[in-house]
């Protein structure tokens, strides 16, 4: 249950139809009273992670087996909407690699169309800060809250020109069930004491005045904070006339030539990559 409510009260960023597309599996089953049917689509697992020995990537292990070969990737595979409980999962998932001894850097493959906001700005500090290296892999999409998250990387690949990034932008959603409550039979009111006067006046100005302004000043303040962190991740100035800041999409061979993607590249690219860097910072330390 406390899955459904974080699900119909926070804010996103997320493409439109993404968001559509799982609103509509959810309603059916919330309108005919199967609220656990509901709550299992919304515990799908969707977020994997295994590690590998670079460069062959020959076997797999699990991250606190205690057969993993010294110098492993701890490799996190991200799909479907990013839900703010797995942005939580991708924080524990870092620590636990960064205090694995065995593991020597980590990398993200991101297909997904976004999720929403709450604890995302916490799971991209903690690969931004982790301190062994990072990358990231797009094998489909990677937009909105993907976005945030995987430029949040010391490296970013791309596997096709056909993948697409970007969708930079919030969207605030609002439900009302009152409509609903009133068709079967049920009074709902809202009652606030003179003294409470500013308490939920977002929404309040929304639903009694049809005035947005409130909830859109709130979504701009989250799309400067998304927009100039991605900035600082690609090492670029932050310009709101930008396209990519605008919630533009962009394909592989677009990202690649505009430096939203460093190159391209799948799996193996990446791991080895981190594992060169792992072995250049090693070496740094010795001498």
């Amino acid at each position: 249950m406390n899955k459904l409510q974080r699900f119909f009260s926070d804010n996103w960023t997320i493409q439109r139809h993404d968001l559509e597309s799982t609103v509509s599996l959810l309603m059916p089953s919330i309108i005919h009273g199967n609220i656990d049917a509901a709550v299992s689509q919304l515990n799908k697992d969707k977020c994997i992670i295994r590690a590998t020995a670079s460069p062959y990537m020959a076997k797999w292990y699990e991250l606190d087996e205690i057969s993993l070969p010294v110098d492993s990737i701890a490799v996190i595979t991200l799909t479907g909407v990013l839900y703010s409980w797995e942005s939580e999962w991708v924080i524990r998932i870092v620590e636990a690699a960064e205090l694995n001894p065995n593991i020597c850097g980590l990398v993200f493959v991101i297909d997904g169309p976004g999720g929403m906001v709450s604890h995302l700005d916490m799971a991209a500090a903690a690969i931004k800060n982790c301190t062994k290296p990072t990358a990231t892999v797009v094998t489909g999409i990677m937009a909105s809250a993907h976005f945030w998250l995987g430029t949040a990387s010391d490296r970013t690949f791309i596997a096709s020109p056909l993948c697409e990034v970007g969708s930079v932008g919030v969207v605030i959603t609002h439900y009302s069930f009152k409509e609903y409550f009133r068709m079967n039979g049920i009074d709902y009111r809202e009652i606030y004491p003179d003294t409470a006067d500013l308490k939920n006046k977002e929404i309040r100005a929304l639903v009694d005045d049809n005035d947005e302004s409130l909830l859109k000043a709130r979504a701009e303040k989250i799309h400067k904070v998304f927009a100039e962190t991605v900035a600082r991740n690609l090492g670029i100035d932050y310009d709101p006339e930008l396209p990519l800041f605008r919630g533009a999409m962009f394909t592989g061979d677009e990202a690649v030539a505009n430096g939203y993607i460093d190159q391209f590249g799948g799996l193996a690219d990446a791991v080895k990559w981190v594992l060169a860097q792992a072995t250049s910072r090693k070496a740094n330390e010795l001498y």
